[in-house]
């Protein structure tokens, strides 16, 4: 058991007056906290207008909390100096000092090496901590967020655990990543996070709105708002200060000049005090004299004026100090940069505390902060520019003889860039630029890139600012700003080109390439950059050589110059042979998927089979990941959907040995692509919104659009596309040169809006199919032969079935397994079938058929068999009606069984009592009918179970149920009995 964690010494602060109001708000929060275990992580985010009180409430809270025995920790976010992660930094190490070494290392788990990037002396506690690993930023991220839920989850499970972040307006782009992260995946954490900010719009950045909407939709979130108090509340507050009764007139002056404003209020009846100006007596406490002669201190500025003048010289002057250096303060470093005397500077301390303005911040060592970051600003305000600057050196000079520590760089940087036109530029250059180092190892690049810019604005020349540069282009990738990032990178090869410089110039374009490819940013120049680094680069094997070819390929094959490509690939590949360099061949052969424009799909799959061979020689688990991530499509397209599925299990596993979002993300995408292939609805919904969870922390890269095709996919399939009705009108606006067009075309169709399909449809058409290619072109198709096939339209017809004819025999790929709608041929059998080209549409029917059935794709083996039945009636000759009614049966049957209501009504009103099969004659269930068709195909009990993903043995238990019910002596009979009834396709598919 750990021992009690003690309250951080912010929270421990005794206030000038009593508690007053906000009873209803207080007894939220306290109802909020998790006190059993099992309750969960619940959070309360507390907005208001400066000074409306929110610190004293979240205090209040804290002192009744720890006082019930729970843990609590605290960190907020300065409004000067703002360090990457710091109110966590800050809650975090409070939490390591005060908890037992061999209860931290329990809960610390294997999150140690990402903690440390936080909390640098915790090996201090804990014993020696491995270094984190280097690889991607995202996962480097969520590494880091994934250790510091574990800890608190751990910390939680011994004792309830409050955690307070103050101020969360000021909060760095970390920090409010982290926070979201904490409240949208600490689930199992008996914990009540508390976020206290301004919610006025000039306080609320944009990285806070987008944080505040995530979090706000999670479930066990709360809202608060601290308005004014109310006129009983302002009484309630006079009344514990003065120990009487306040007279009605003295609460309503007070209540008009403050207007309820907590901070106001007490600093208004602080100077009501001083001055002399309130008398108690048998009527209770009133005012002096009347209130028109006191003066309307109406904004903190005049209030804070007038206590000043009232200090000393050097109170006056400590203060003024005091606000350069921030929102909190140590003793010693204003001793250091101030001109006043030790003794002189105790009684200036001294003073202020006991004017209201300062407050002592306990914990370790002399430390202080003002009582309300209004009054440091009203405070600040005062200063001529010169005259700030002055004082920025001075603290800047303070601090760095107080010594050069992580959690100081940031101020230096901060005080020595203000200070940079009086003295000190070089130590300003060389501190953001140590700033910035550390919170690239803080995984903090919006906060690295930030402190990159101000050395280079400061003043950085000659060779050291192409470094910079090239790695502001990184921090700037690694925070997702791609457009930033490619600036970056392109004056770091400006600068490598004046400098003669091949080696940077090849780094930057690397760089450049690298920032470009996610995003699908083609045309911006990498090509031409990565050529002329290659140029400028010895002509000699080299390892960067070798990435720079590697990167030319990509570029090349996708900006749809697949000849050229395939020669700089091959390249790359040579001459990583040649060097015996495994780790650079094994990152070109992963990266062969993009070649598909001029190599064969088996040619691409053997290259990517090589890399993971290669990942697994040299253990190297991310190269594994890669591969693995790009053979699962692969294998999509080669029509080999089991090997899809093992690949699938295996990239599963190491994304999550790896915690790396982008892995993450794509493999559940491929989960519910091929889940609803399978006709396993509701594990396609699950894995789309699991990897729709894992894009939202990918930086550079926006998975709505993928998150949008599968649910358009599922929700298709489930009969409620109705849903998507309200925001039609909206998608018809947006969708005019996008993607989405023919999209929208199938969805109008399918909502049987006809009159509206048919007008965007011909739209479309009149502007040529070519206008689609730059898009998702087969995408594209398939969707318009949905809508074509609803509406009969023949010039459609005529349009699509020559395009789609290139794809036939082949597998439907939407993007990269966002989707996969089946065999082509079902496709072509539909537009055929508008044409009138029967035989066409069967030969085409009957090969979607086989394939489907091979691939286990139940969902489109229903819709392929609903289309051969429409077109079997529409043909009407011979037996095509019993042909219709087995076609009809097995649509209905798999219909049923998944749970695809659209398509089962169809079917049922195809052909009226031709639609009508026995389907489930003689009691049987769907799943036995499914069982019965492939069993009737010959398959073995092991082959049923790969085909229906069941076990063996349930598919043997399914056989005797269905022997038993159609009294049928062994599988030869049942067999028989399947076909006699029309319960599989004729043809035997």
């Amino acid at each position: 058991m750990t021992t009690a964690v003690p309250l951080p010494g912010p929270l421990r602060l005794s206030p000038s007056y009593a508690f007053a109001g906000r009873a209803q708000e207080l007894a939220t929060l306290r109802a909020l906290l998790p006190r059993t275990a099992g309750e969960g992580r619940r959070a309360a985010l507390v907005a208001g207008d400066p000074g409306s009180g929110k610190s004293r409430l979240v205090r209040e809270l804290a002192q009744e909390v720890a006082d019930e025995g729970a843990t609590v920790l605290y960190g907020d976010c300065d409004s000067v100096v703002g360090s990457p992660y710091g109110p966590f930094a800050a809650a975090l190490d409070h939490l390591v000092r005060h908890t037992q070494p061999e209860t931290l290392r329990e809960h610390l788990g294997v999150g140690g090496p990402e903690l440390a990037r936080l909390l640098p002396e915790l090996g201090t506690r804990v014993g020696e901590v491995p270094g984190a690993s280097s690889t991607d930023p995202d996962t480097e991220r969520h590494r880091l967020h994934a250790a510091v839920t574990a800890l608190l989850e751990g910390v939680s499970s011994e004792s309830p655990l409050l955690l307070v972040l103050e101020d969360v307006h000021w909060a760095d782009t970390s920090t409010l990543q982290l926070m979201r992260h904490l409240v949208r995946s600490g689930a199992s954490a008996r914990m009540l996070l508390v976020a206290t900010f301004r919610d006025a719009e000039s306080e609320v950045s944009p990285e806070l709105a987008d944080a505040l909407v995530d979090v706000y939709r999670t479930e066990g979130v709360a809202r608060i708002r601290l308005g004014g108090l109310s006129e009983d509340e302002i009484a309630e507050f006079l009344r514990l200060a003065t120990g009487g009764e306040p007279s009605p007139a003295l609460t309503g002056v007070v209540g008009e000049l403050t207007g309820g404003n907590a901070f106001l209020l007490t600093e208004l009846w602080r100077d009501l005090v001083a001055s002399g100006e309130i008398q108690r007596g048998p009527q209770g406490a009133r005012l002096s004299r009347p209130a028109s002669e006191l003066g309307a201190p109406t904004t903190v500025r005049e209030v804070v004026n007038q206590r000043l003048a009232g200090l000393s010289p050097g109170a006056n002057e400590l203060l003024v100090l005091a606000a350069v250096v921030g929102a909190e303060f140590e003793l010693d470093t204003v001793r250091r940069a101030g001109v006043v005397e030790e003794g002189a500077l105790l009684d200036a301390i001294d003073e202020a505390v006991q004017s209201g303005l300062l407050s002592e911040a306990p914990g370790r060592g002399l430390a202080y902060r003002f009582a309300h970051e209004l009054v440091r600003r009203a405070v600040i305000e005062r200063l001529p520019a010169a005259r700030r600057a002055e004082i920025h050196l001075r603290v800047a000079e303070a601090l760095e003889v107080q010594g050069e520590v992580p959690a100081r760089l940031a101020a230096l940087a901060h005080h020595y860039a203000e200070a940079a036109a009086v003295g000190g530029l070089e130590r300003a250059v060389e501190y953001n630029l140590l700033a910035a180092e550390s919170a690239v190892r803080a995984v903090a690049f919006d906060e690295a890139e930030e402190r990159f810019r101000t050395a280079l604005d400061l003043g950085v020349a000659g060779p050291e600012r192409v470094d910079v540069m090239l790695r502001l282009g990184d921090a700037c990738h690694r925070a997702g700003h791609a457009d930033a990032a490619l600036d970056a990178f392109s004056e770091t090869a400006e600068l490598a080109r004046s400098l003669g410089d091949a080696e940077l110039l090849a780094r930057a374009a690397i760089g450049f390439e690298q920032a470009c490819w996610r995003p699908a940013i083609h045309e911006a120049g990498a090509v031409e950059l990565l050529e002329q680094a290659a140029v400028a680069l010895p002509a000699a094997d080299s390892e960067l050589r070798a990435r720079v070819l590697g990167g030319l390929a990509r570029s090349l094959e996708l900006r749809g110059e697949p000849a050229r490509a395939a020669v700089a690939r091959d390249a790359s590949i040579a001459m990583s042979r040649r060097l015996g360099d495994r780790r650079s061949l094994g990152a070109t052969l992963s990266q062969s998927y993009w070649s598909r424009g001029s190599s064969t799909n088996e040619v691409i799959n053997r290259m990517l089979l090589e890399a993971k061979a290669i990942g697994d020689e040299l253990e190297d688990i991310e190269l594994q990941g890669d591969a693995l991530s790009w053979l699962v499509p692969s294998y999509v397209v080669l029509c080999d959907h089991d090997a899809a599925k093992d690949a699938l299990a295996r990239l599963l596993v190491i994304a999550q040995r790896l915690s790396q979002p982008f892995l993450s993300h794509v493999a559940e995408h491929y989960a519910a692509a091929l889940a609803l292939t399978d006709g396993e609805l509701a594990a396609a919904e699950a894995a789309a919104v699991r990897s729709q969870e894992w894009g939202r922390l990918l930086t550079g890269r926006d998975a709505s659009g993928s998150y949008g095709i599968q649910m358009f996919s599922i929700r298709r399939e489930q009969g409620r596309l109705a849903e998507l009705a309200p925001v039609i009108r909206l998608l018809d606006a947006d969708a005019r040169d996008g993607a989405w067009r023919p999209g929208l075309v199938a969805v109008l169709a399918e909502l049987g809006m006809e009159n509206e399909a048919s007008h965007e449809l011909r739209r479309l058409l009149s502007e040529g199919l070519g206008s689609l290619r730059p898009s998702l072109w087969l995408a594209a198709l398939v969707y318009l032969a949905d809508a074509c096939a609803l509406l009969g339209d023949e010039a459609a017809a005529e349009a699509l079935y020559p395009e789609l004819s290139a794809y036939e025999g082949g597998n439907v790929m939407v993007g990269h397994l966002v989707a996969c709608y089946g065999a082509t041929d079902r496709y072509l059998g539909m537009t055929a079938s508008v044409l009138g080209d029967w035989d066409r549409a069967e030969r085409h029917f009957q090969a979607a058929l086989a394939l489907q059935t091979r691939l286990g794709a139940r969902t489109w083996l229903a819709h392929t068999a609903y289309w051969y039945a429409h077109m079997l009636l529409a043909r009407g000759t011979g037996d095509d009606r019993s042909q219709a009614r087995a076609q009809l049966g097995l649509v209905l049957g798999l219909a049923r069984a998944i749970g695809l209501p659209s398509l089962e009504r169809r079917a049922s009103e195809l052909g009226g009592d031709v639609a009508t099969p026995p389907a489930l004659p003689d009691g049987l269930s769907p799943r036995e009918l499914e069982v019965l068709v492939e069993l009737a195909r010959g398959r073995s009990n092991r082959e049923i179970g790969q085909v229906l993903h069941v076990s063996e043995h349930t598919a043997a238990n399914h056989i005797r149920s269905i022997l038993r019910k159609t009294r049928c002596a062994n599988r030869t009979e049942a067999a028989g009995y399947a076909l006699r009834r029309g319960l599989v396709p004729a043809d035997g598919a």
